[in-house]
């Protein structure tokens, strides 16, 4: 059996995590960009919150609900990486 701490602090980048983020309108700014949502610490709790957000985007372009620009990614923050400038690489939710 699996056993996973799961969610860790979103704003903690001095550890490994995997960070869903979701690309959606926001009404304060009155434009499209990336809303950090949950950090975890390993890669299958991250997925399955992506497929949950992906399914649920989908759900809504069905409805005439979500814009076509709105979708979800991951990174993985690495420290003292050199993966990017910050130390993440990317994931994609699959169509």
């Amino acid at each position: 059996m699996d056993f996973y701490l799961a969610e860790v602090n979103l704003h903690d980048k001095t550890i490994p995590s995997y960070t869903v983020r979701h690309h959606k309108f926001d009404p304060e700014t009155n434009h499209f960009r990336w809303f950090d949502i949950k950090s975890f610490d390993n890669e299958i709790e991250m997925t399955q919150l992506m497929n949950q957000i992906f399914e649920d985007i989908e759900r809504r372009r069905i409805l005439g609900e979500a814009d076509l620009k709105e979708q979800v990614a991951g990174s993985y923050n690495q420290p003292n990486s050199e993966l990017n400038s910050r130390g993440q690489s990317s994931y994609t939710a699959q169509e």
